[in-house]
């Protein structure tokens, strides 16, 4: 079918925009924009910027400060330097579902028909109010074709690029973040086969939600939102210090002089941290206990959550597997002067948006 007059119009000013595509991560915290160069096993960071945001902006997937939000994005690309006005942009939460499908050989059209037919049985939210989408990974080894289905509510879907809109930027390509971070993983690991081969547990805790993903062979085959992460601890902190949320933030991370935090808010760290551990561990579990035959070799960690003292120990040891920090700077080039709080902060924080940012248009 010939590309709409629109399409065309997106797909001539998405070339002619300077920079090209970049990627926007929405999180509950903070936003965060990336653009970045070159091609698989080449790419390069170029620019990024964030934007933190009140308490309360956005809950769950659900926009209470739209205003803020459309200010926030404009900021960003400013302090980052981004020019171009089309995105690649995320979407989250109860509202979107990726599933993996093992579907029978047969035509284009055959194979289509009979994804859309047994993904409708998975979306929660009602496949008649979604868009799905799916990407032939290869061929599955019992046979058939492997099969990668994502969909999201057109009511998410249409939030997210009105926000966008409002600042007269085109979302030229809506995403998941699994999909993101398992893209990103994949560009980080595809030199390392026995990363891909063996299921790879990768874990992105950020403020109101961690994200769970199994990944293997070419992509994820379980994903699971669970709704912990940072703002539990800093709530935690804000009710038992008796301070505003804000003060709380800054507790959290605040130091002496020799890098230690205060012992009472250690203490609430490390309760918390176990209480998300427990959370992480009996959701993998429910996972292996499905009967699947997809074991978990390796454990990668990321995230602004992920950063706080313990997480990574306390993850381990919870599942009985050594977790490691996603180094996402190991294969992806960088300049080290983009990175004002280090790199590690910045991987942890960055890997949505630049899993976002290494979309192309086709």
């Amino acid at each position: 079918m010939a590309a709409s007059l629109k399409e065309q119009i997106d797909d001539l000013l998405a070339k002619l925009s300077p920079g090209g595509i970049f990627g926007i991560d929405i999180g509950s915290h903070s936003i965060k924009v990336c653009e970045v160069s070159g091609t698989p096993g080449k790419f390069r960071v170029e620019k990024f910027g964030s934007f933190v945001l009140s308490e309360a902006s956005i809950i769950e997937d659900q926009f209470q400060k739209p205003s803020e939000i459309v200010e926030g994005i404009l900021e960003a690309m400013n302090r980052a330097g981004i020019k171009s006005k089309v995105a690649c942009i995320g979407l989250y939460g109860p509202n979107t579902m990726t599933k993996r499908l093992n579907v029978p050989e047969g035509t284009k059209e055959e194979i289509e028909d009979h994804i859309l037919w047994e993904a409708e049985q998975y979306i929660t939210f009602g496949a008649e109010e979604s868009q799905l989408s799916f990407h032939i990974i290869g061929d599955n080894e019992g046979g058939g074709k492997d099969a990668l289905v994502a969909a999201a509510r057109n009511e998410l879907i249409e939030n997210y690029t009105n926000v966008l809109s409002e600042g007269k930027i085109s979302a030229k390509i809506v995403d998941l973040n699994v999909l993101a971070l398992s893209n990103l993983f994949e560009e980080v690991h595809k030199s390392d086969i026995e990363e891909l081969s063996q299921g790879t547990l990768i874990i992105d805790s950020g403020a109101q939600s961690t994200k769970l993903i199994i990944f293997k062979r070419g992509g994820p085959i379980f994903t699971k939102e669970l709704l912990i992460g940072g703002s539990l601890i800093t709530e935690e902190i804000q009710r038992q210090m008796g301070v505003s949320y804000e003060e709380a933030e800054d507790l959290k991370v605040t130091t002496d002089e020799n890098g230690n935090l205060p012992q009472e808010i250690l203490n609430i760290i490390n309760t918390q941290l176990d209480q998300q551990a427990a959370e992480i561990r009996k959701n993998v579990n429910f996972y292996v206990t499905q009967g699947s035959a997809e074991k978990v070799e390796h454990c990668y960690v990321t995230g602004g959550n992920s950063l706080c003292p313990g997480f990574i120990e306390k993850v381990s040891a919870s599942i009985g597997l050594e977790a490691f920090t996603l180094d996402i700077f190991k294969k992806i080039k960088i300049d080290d002067r983009k990175a004002s709080n280090g790199l590690d902060q910045l991987a942890a924080v960055s890997a949505v948006a630049i899993g976002l940012a290494m979309r192309k248009i086709n």
